[in-house]
């Protein structure tokens, strides 16, 4: 499919879309838009031409995001001859996050990059919540002062506290459910673990 800049008065927003951000995820957003055209221009909005309009069914919010800073051309794609019932997918699929941090990977990333980024779904800190003795962030959600929010899970044992993903933790939990099953008790069970 080709990618054509199409000027944002000839497209439609799309009507009762269930997608919405905030004011500072938009900024984020603008910012973005301004800092990478090739990456904006690698990810065009798409397009239905099912009522007879071009509307706008993936990129609602770049698109918005460029009205308002005056961006008069934006690249589309259209798929033509789309059904309602494809429409509505598409429109879900677009949103839709698969997958999920590995958050012991994450860890290596440098926290501010990743805030200003607009990285969502994990608790960083604010901005002003680093001392400006802080020059290096890559491992500000490993510094004890500060701990990345509920949604890291801990293995805690004997001041030892381990972030664990949790498909780290869904295998920890098989291993132990195997482990009652064949010994009906959990005593050596970490011995097991280590292969002692």
């Amino acid at each position: 499919m080709e990618v054509i800049y199409r000027k944002t008065e000839t497209l439609k927003r799309l009507e009762n879309n269930p997608r919405s951000i905030t004011k500072e995820q938009l900024a984020k957003l603008q910012e973005s838009i301004q800092k990478n055209p090739d990456y904006f221009e690698a990810r065009p909005i798409i397009l239905s031409d099912r009522t007879g309009e071009l509307v706008i069914i993936a990129g609602n919010q770049r698109y918005e995001a460029c009205v308002q800073l005056g961006i008069q051309e934006v690249p589309t794609v259209l798929i033509p001859n789309l059904t309602e019932e494809r429409e509505r997918e598409i429109i879900i699929r677009d949103n839709v996050s698969n997958g999920q941090w590995d958050m012991t990977r994450l860890f290596e990333w440098d926290c501010r990059e990743l805030m200003e980024w607009g990285l969502d779904g994990i608790s960083f800190p604010e901005m002003n919540d680093f001392s400006n003795e802080i020059e290096d962030t890559h491992n500000v959600l490993r510094n004890e002062n500060y701990e990345a929010g509920a949604h890291i899970k801990y293995l805690a044992f004997e001041g030892y506290k381990i972030p664990i993903t949790d498909i780290e933790l869904e295998g920890l939990k098989q291993r132990a459910n195997e482990y009652l099953e064949e010994n009906g008790v959990m005593i050596g069970f970490v011995n097991n673990l280590l292969g002692v």
